[in-house]
């Protein structure tokens, strides 16, 4: 019979990132430079250990507690009767470039004072974790700027690790967001498929500048559902809710949040207003001859942009194109007027007698996009008017659909929502920087 040979005792590292390795290989330290680069004040470091796996080196570190003592979770006094002892390893931040693993006693302690059994906390991990509270938050602020992918392959992690690490940290800061107090409400959509017109709603807070919320679709029930979920409290501070002209956005805000005035985006108005400009500059490219085309051509931008942005070649593009085609003069002159109405009046009085003079000048000229669009304000007016109120815009929402777009470009597009949701809400909620 061929007998085992005698293995000594070892010490299994717990995150399964390197292989065993016996506490015979440990050397002793010869000063306090490791117990200093380690930087947790609950532990100091007593012996270490350089194995080689591939081309990389691990850093063992033998540790001891500084502290002899626990607090009892039952009755909060002190023990100092060690029950049980039994060897623990975690992954930890890496100390001088090389992958670091911790060694050292989980303890159950035996209360003098109740008598009852409990296993010491540790501020530095958590029960039951593989990875200590510190290198959990790097994975989690690494995934902030990368793909899951590329933060498991440079740390040597799964993915499925990773994933857990993150979701559980998003999910946790997303618990300590407060929604105690909203003044401005903004809510608008980004498509994450555009090909199969897949919405979800973005909430914010305009005012603090974050998310709040993200939801799987633009339905009203759903937003009406959110709403809801708020406390009394925090409905009662809203004050404005900015809103695209899409119905089911002011239905629902009016329905659930009757005191709040509702804001329509002055740059979804400007969108309508220069849509209906290219659509008259797309008549005439199709009905004109060749010259006419050639002077039109890449001019959709210059139309539509702020005639003080323009340059000097383009400015003198666009006086060409006023003489070719008068009709497209008007309606440009028109969008210029339009634009500052919206930049130089600050009372909502004032600006509604003199938008309603430019819809009576607009309606003069007889030209039917002109006359759709100052249809589409009539219906929106008291909501594009409360605009003026304190000049309330979606500006910070389309920035952050922006930073969405990029979020989801960064990871190749995400199959799951909820993956997607906590990946917004930790980039770009209450207090992303810290979940802890």
């Amino acid at each position: 019979m061929k007998l085992l040979p005698y293995i000594p005792t070892f010490i299994k590292d717990a995150s399964k990132a390197v292989k065993r390795i016996s506490k015979s290989e440990f050397k002793k330290t010869a000063d306090n430079t490791l117990t200093e680069l380690l930087g947790i004040a609950t532990l100091f470091v007593t012996m270490y250990a350089l194995r080689r796996e591939g081309n990389h080196e691990i850093l063992h570190l033998w540790c001891a507690h500084r502290d002899d003592v626990a607090l009892c979770p039952h009755c909060g006094c002190l023990s100092q009767d060690v029950h049980q002892e039994e060897e623990r390893s975690i992954r930890h931040l890496d100390v001088w470039g090389k992958k670091t693993i911790l060694h050292f006693l989980a303890r159950r302690f035996k209360c003098e004072d109740c008598d009852k059994i409990f296993s010491e906390q540790l501020p530095f991990v958590d029960s039951h974790r593989r990875q200590s509270i510190a290198f959990e938050l790097h994975v989690y602020q690494s995934c902030l700027e990368s793909t899951r992918k590329a933060v498991a392959v440079r740390n040597g992690l799964s993915h499925s690790t990773v994933k857990e690490i993150f979701n559980r940290f998003a999910a946790l800061k997303h618990n300590l967001d407060s929604c105690d107090t909203i003044r401005v409400l903004g809510v608008d959509e980004i498509s994450l498929k555009k090909r199969y017109k897949q919405f979800v709603l973005i909430i914010s807070d305009i005012s603090r500048k974050c998310v709040l919320a993200v939801l799987p679709n633009r339905e009203k029930e759903t937003l009406e559902a959110w709403i809801e979920s708020l406390s009394p409290e925090c409905r009662k501070s809203i004050r404005f809710v900015s809103i695209d002209m899409w119905k089911p956005y002011y239905q629902a805000a009016r329905s659930k949040l009757p005191r709040a005035k509702i804001v329509v985006d002055r740059f979804h108005v400007m969108k309508q207003l220069n849509m209906r400009l290219t659509k008259l500059r797309t008549t005439y490219q199709n009905q004109c001859g060749p010259e006419l085309k050639k002077v039109l051509k890449g001019s959709r931008w210059i139309l539509v942009r702020n005639r003080s942005e323009l340059s000097n070649k383009e400015e003198d593009q666009l006086k060409q194109i006023f003489q070719e085609c008068p009709e497209l003069r008007t309606l440009y002159l028109l969008k210029e007027e339009f634009r500052t109405i919206f930049e130089k009046i600050t009372c909502r009085e004032k600006a509604a007698r003199f938008l309603d003079a430019w819809c009576r000048k607009a309606m003069r000229t007889g030209n039917k996009f002109i006359a759709k669009f100052v249809n589409t304000f009539k219906n929106w007016r008291d909501q594009i008017l409360n605009y003026f109120i304190e000049r309330v815009t979606n500006g910070f929402v389309e920035g952050t659909n922006n930073a969405l777009r990029v979020i989801t470009r960064i990871a190749f597009g995400y199959r799951n929502f909820e993956n997607f949701r906590l990946r917004v809400l930790a980039g770009l909620g209450v207090c992303h920087t810290n979940p802890r």
